[in-house]
């Protein structure tokens, strides 16, 4: 990539892919693009952190943690470039619960993620990708993530607030109950899922198995299984529930396109 000096620090992602030329998901290289805004990538241990960005001038550094996931390295490194255009001046150090969980109450990292998010998954090469897949299942999911090189987690909140699946809902929970949900942007809020995993969800037996199979294709099931409400029992979904290390398991819910609104 050719260098241009000034470069502006505070460009959207949408507008620094475009002012690289970029127009492929495959042509998506994060560290040339944080040397391209001033930045080298440095790989080292970090004890207290996951990432870090130092920065003085128009120049800094950001320093990921050894021995990371490539598609989690990614991430990070996207994620401290959304700290360069939003926090620039700041020295920030981000732990592995500030990266890529999208947090409500901590606007600083959400600005991150969300930055980190537009950056490798630029909406218009994502949706073109999105589109190629009728239904939102593992396999959809596995595809789309290895397109764009990112983490399922990180592909599967995109690909839900993408809206190009409308009934669909994603869930993770861990021993201790439900982490975290996310619903497609229109869903209506009444679907809103139980903390606790119903016993006869295949969820609960991967939660509680170590010898028990990831589900390779979705299942039907009652709809009361995963939501807390009367009228729940008259409907049917279908899940499909996988485990995500460092995250817990995690479940695709597809409801019925009527139940949505």
């Amino acid at each position: 990539m050719k260098r241009i000096d000034p470069i502006p620090t505070n460009l959207s992602p949408n507008a620094l892919l475009r002012s690289l030329g970029i127009t492929e998901p495959r042509d998506i290289d994060v560290e040339a693009i944080a040397y391209y805004v001033g930045l080298r990538v440095k790989r080292r241990c970090l004890k207290c952190c996951e990432a870090m960005i130092t920065g003085l001038g128009n120049k800094g550094i950001i320093s990921v943690n050894l021995g990371g996931m490539p598609q989690r390295e990614r991430f990070s490194i996207a994620h401290e470039l959304g700290h360069w255009a939003h926090h620039r001046g700041e020295t920030v150090a981000c732990r592995s619960t500030d990266i890529g969980k999208f947090s409500q109450t901590n606007t600083v990292e959400r600005a991150a993620d969300q930055y980190a998010a537009d950056l490798l998954m630029p909406w218009p090469m994502f949706k073109t990708e999105c589109r190629k897949h009728r239904t939102l299942n593992l396999n959809a999911l596995k595809e789309v993530a290895g397109e764009f090189k990112t983490s399922l987690t990180a592909t599967l909140i995109r690909m839900i607030d993408s809206d190009i699946y409308p009934a669909s809902m994603v869930i993770c929970h861990g021993t201790t109950g439900r982490k975290w949900h996310r619903s497609a942007p229109k869903m209506n809020n009444r679907w809103f899922p139980r903390e606790e995993l119903d016993a006869e969800s295949f969820a609960f037996q991967l939660l509680h198995s170590q010898n028990q199979e990831e589900q390779r294709f979705p299942r039907k099931i009652g709809a009361d299984a995963w939501f807390d409400k009367a009228w729940a029992s008259r409907y049917e979904i279908t899940e499909q529930s996988f485990r995500i290390p460092g995250e817990g398991v995690v479940t695709i819910l597809n409801l019925d396109p009527n139940m949505v609104g």
